[in-house]
Formats: structure tokens, C-alpha cells, sequence
């Protein structure tokens, strides 16, 4: 498909959105007037003219175009566009923002550069929607994003956008969705900054160089339609003073990682439909609380509370958990069992922890939905249970730095996926090598031992033919 070709999709697909009403055969009263209609014909012939000589899926040798600066036409009753996923090149024209009905705007991955416009020609009255996601804008924010009285979507991630954003200055309280992560947005916030905000439902800072402290408790009752909440690696340092403020019962997703968080939050409590929770790399020291375990009930399906100091874990009652991160934290202990009931498990990482005791025979009631168990660096003994028959999904086995002896497991599932059985001196079989470390190791297997009967019947038979050898042996000797 070549650039003029998506230019006429575009072009074709916002002048239907914006007129679709207008030329109902029922309703003759808002026919798309002529003057527009040739204007918007005109603008297919400017778009389509240009030459673009480089095809949109040519692969590594694309090359994205400038969109035009200007255009010969008037923009007036247009409400919406969306240009998205096009590589188009440039700094953002003023002529995307000439619609003074403009209700929808979608710029987002492309490759514009440069600052967003510091004044727009037009107030945007109606703009329920704007989505520059995924370019390459920088520069300080515009205060007009601030003040569009409609606004209620504004997606800017994936950019290089600096400065201080004033959220002290947004007035616009229909605000629901604010995007801002993976920036390099600054300056010190507190709880106080969000009073207009009123119905915000997401807010995503995360990957930026914010300072300040934020109390999470303040900040979820001040804030009490939010369901979604992203501070990692935002430069807030988050606390909490673990007070009985409202939480929205409804709240959705929590990211909290590298948010200097010291304790585990009790506000959690309340979060009874939580889906994704992510308190990793934080200061969390000790046991996690026993009622952390009820958590979203079965509604979770992300959690990752891996990088603390965390010692015990409660008894979990996640039966639809996909993915447990518990990596690199102090816990000590046998292997969790309630991690057996978790029949959704995919994703499973003990690793670098001081879990010990045996490998239960239970953990074959998850092995068949996993993709990834890595339980390395912990105290783990005794044998690998052979309950790896039915491997699914399963693409990765870490059992590196235990404890662990006997024979590995044999099975043609431990020839197709990742394997790492190291530092386990006590272990030997495919895919180790062998003591003495012979060339092949793939020739090393495992056997079942015979029984104590088995093992007299061949001793004797043995024992027989080494007589019957030595005989033949003295009487060739004697002759």
C-alpha cells in the first residue's frame, strides 16, 4: 500500500465519520453542504497527488515522508481524525487543529518531532479525545491541554517531553484517562495538586523524573472514581499511613514499583476486583499481612512482589493468578502450597530466595499450564518429582543453585525447552554432564534401579559364568 494510498484512506475514512449523519437518504436537512464537499474532494486530490515513492510495508528500507505544512482547505466541520500507526514525519501542522468541532484526534505512532503547538488557532471546545502517544515530541506541555473544558482522554506516553507538568492549573474536571509514562517530565507533586481532577479513572505518571512524596492513602480517597494507578519508576517516593480512608471498591490496577514503599499498604484490603498489583522494588521488610492473601480474590491476575525484604508470605487464595513474581526477596519456608491450586499459573519465578525442604508432588497440578518455573538460588532438596509428563506450555526450568540430588527426570520435554539444573552437586542425568566429563553428555541417562530380587538372580548368574570361564580357562592351561 503506498502513502498517497493511506492518505486516501484517511481522508475517506474522517470526511464518512464527520458527515455519516449528513447524508442519510431520511434526513434531507443535513445534507453535507456543497462548499464542503468540494473542499473535502480537493484535499483527496492533494493528498493523493503527493508523491510518496516508498511503499508503508517495505520493511528496513522504509523511509517516512513529512506530512504536508499546509492544505488548501477548510477544516471547519470536521470531528474527527485519526491518522495513527503511519510513520509520518514532521513537526505537528497547525492545520489538525483548525475544526473548532473537532471531538476526536489520534496522531499517535508515528515519528513527529518537535514541540506540540503552544497555541492552537482554534478553541477546541469539544475535544472529548486527544492521543499523541508513541512519537518523538519534546519540549515543555502546552497550557492548553490543561484548560479544554471536554477534554476527557489524553494519551502523550512514549515521547521525550520535559519540564514541569502543572496539574495544579487543569481545570478541566471531565478528565478520566491521563497518559504521561516512558517521558522526561519533572517537578515536585504533592496529594494537593489533584483537587480538580475529580473524575479521573486512570492515571499513568510511571518511567519519569517526578520528586516528592505522595501518602497513598490521601491520594485514593481524594481521588474516588480512580481504578488505575501507574507510579513506577516515576521518582515519587510513596507512603502510607495505613489509615481507614475510602478506596474505590472497583480499582482495577495498582503499579507501585521503585516507589521507595516501605510498608505493605493496608488499603489493599479494599481492593476486592484488584487485577494487576506491582509492589516490586520497593523497602517492604518482613511478612506480608494474612489477609494480603484475599486480594482481588479471584479477580487477580498479576502480581509481582519481587526485590523487597519480605520474610513470609501469607496462605494465597489466588485461584486465577497468571503470573507470581517472588524473585530476589528473604522468604523462608517450604515451598507455598496453596501455589498448587493456581490451575491458570503461567508465569512463576521463586528464584533468589531462601525457600527450602522438598519439591512437593502437588506442584504437577500447575506444571501443565506453565510456560516459565524458575526456582533457582533457594535451599530446595531431595529429588526433582518426576511430575513433568504433561509439560503443556512449558518452555523454561530453573533449578540452579539448590540442594537437590538424584536423578533428573528423563522425558521428551527436556529437550525442548530452556533447562538449568546447576550447582546442584548431588544431581546427575541429562542434560548435566557427567562426573567425568565425557564429551557426550546426551549419552547419560537415567535408570530405574532393579529390585533386591532381580539383583540376586543376575548376581548369581554372573557368579556362574565367571566360573564356567575359569574352568575352560585351567583345562586350556592345562593342555
Amino acid at each position: 500500500m503506498s502513502y498517497s494510498k493511506v492518505f486516501i484512506i484517511f481522508f475517506l475514512f474522517f470526511c464518512f465519520t464527520a458527515f455519516a449523519s449528513s447524508t442519510s437518504l431520511n434526513n434531507n436537512n443535513h445534507k453535507c453542504p456543497k462548499k464542503q464537499r468540494d473542499a473535502l474532494l480537493l484535499f483527496k486530490h492533494t493528498l493523493s497527488s503527493i508523491n510518496y515513492p516508498i511503499d508503508v510495508c517495505s520493511g528496513p528500507d522504509y523511509h517516512p515522508s513529512d506530512i504536508p505544512l499546509k492544505i488548501p482547505v477548510n477544516l471547519t466541520h470536521l470531528t474527527r481524525l485519526d491518522i495513527s500507526h503511519n510513520q509520518l514525519n514532521g513537526t505537528l501542522p497547525s492545520w489538525l487543529f483548525t475544526s473548532p468541532s473537532l471531538e476526536f484526534l489520534d496522531l499517535s505512532f508515528n515519528m513527529f518531532t518537535g514541540d506540540i503547538l503552544l497555541k492552537i488557532p482554534v478553541n477546541l471546545t469539544h475535544l472529548t479525545s486527544l492521543d499523541l502517544s508513541d512519537n518523538n515530541l519534546n519540549g515543555t506541555l502546552p497550557s492548553w491541554l490543561f484548560t479544554s473544558p471536554s477534554l476527557e482522554y489524553l494519551y502523550l506516553y512514549d515521547n521525550m517531553l520535559s519540564g514541569n507538568v502543572p496539574f495544579e492549573s487543569f481545570t478541566s474536571p471531565s478528565l478520566k484517562y491521563l497518559s504521561l509514562t516512558n517521558n522526561q517530565l519533572g517537578g515536585q507533586i504533592d496529594v494537593q495538586t489533584f483537587p480538580q481532577l475529580t473524575n479521573l479513572t486512570s492515571l499513568d505518571l510511571s518511567q519519569n523524573n517526578f520528586s516528592g512524596e505522595l501518602e497513598l492513602d490521601t491520594l485514593l480517597s481524594t481521588l474516588t472514581n480512580l481504578t488505575s494507578l501507574d507510579l513506577s519508576y516515576s521518582g515519587f517516593s510513596v507512603t502510607t499511613n495505613n489509615a481507614n480512608h475510602f478506596v474505590n471498591p472497583g480499582f482495577r490496577y495498582l503499579y507501585l514499583a521503585s516507589c521507595k514503599l516501605k510498608v505493605f499498604p493496608n488499603s489493599l484490603r479494599a481492593m476486592k476486583r484488584l487485577r494487576y498489583l506491582d509492589l516490586s522494588s520497593n523497602e517492604i521488610h518482613g511478612q506480608i499481612p494474612h489477609w494480603a492473601g484475599e486480594i482481588g480474590g479471584n479477580h487477580l491476575y498479576y502480581l509481582n512482589l519481587s526485590h523487597n525484604f519480605i520474610t513470609a508470605l501469607p496462605q494465597f487464595q489466588w485461584y486465577g493468578l497468571q503470573q507470581l513474581y517472588l524473585q530476589s526477596n528473604l522468604i523462608e519456608g517450604p515451598f507455598p502450597p496453596s501455589i498448587c491450586n493456581m490451575s491458570t499459573l503461567y508465569y512463576l519465578d521463586m528464584s533468589n530466595n531462601r525457600f527450602g525442604g522438598l519439591i512437593p508432588q502437588c506442584f504437577g497440578n500447575i506444571s501443565s499450564s506453565l510456560a516459565t518455573i524458575d526456582m533457582g538460588n533457594n535451599s530446595f532438596q531431595g529429588t526433582i518429582p518426576n511430575v513433568y509428563g504433561d509439560c503443556g506450555s512449558l518452555e523454561g526450568l530453573i533449578l540452579k543453585g539448590n540442594q537437590l540430588e538424584g536423578c533428573i527426570p528423563e522425558g521428551p520435554q527436556f529437550s525442548t525447552f530452556s533447562i538449568s539444573f546447576g550447582g546442584n552437586s548431588g544431581l546427575y542425568g541429562f542434560p548435566l554432564p557427567n562426573r567425568e566429563h565425557q564429551s557426550s553428555p546426551q549419552a547419560i541417562s537415567c535408570y530405574q534401579p532393579r529390585p533386591n530380587w532381580l539383583n540376586g538372580i543376575a548376581d548369581a548368574e554372573e557368579n556362574m559364568i565367571l566360573k564356567r570361564r575359569n574352568k575352560r580357562r585351567s583345562v586350556s592351561m592345562g593342555k
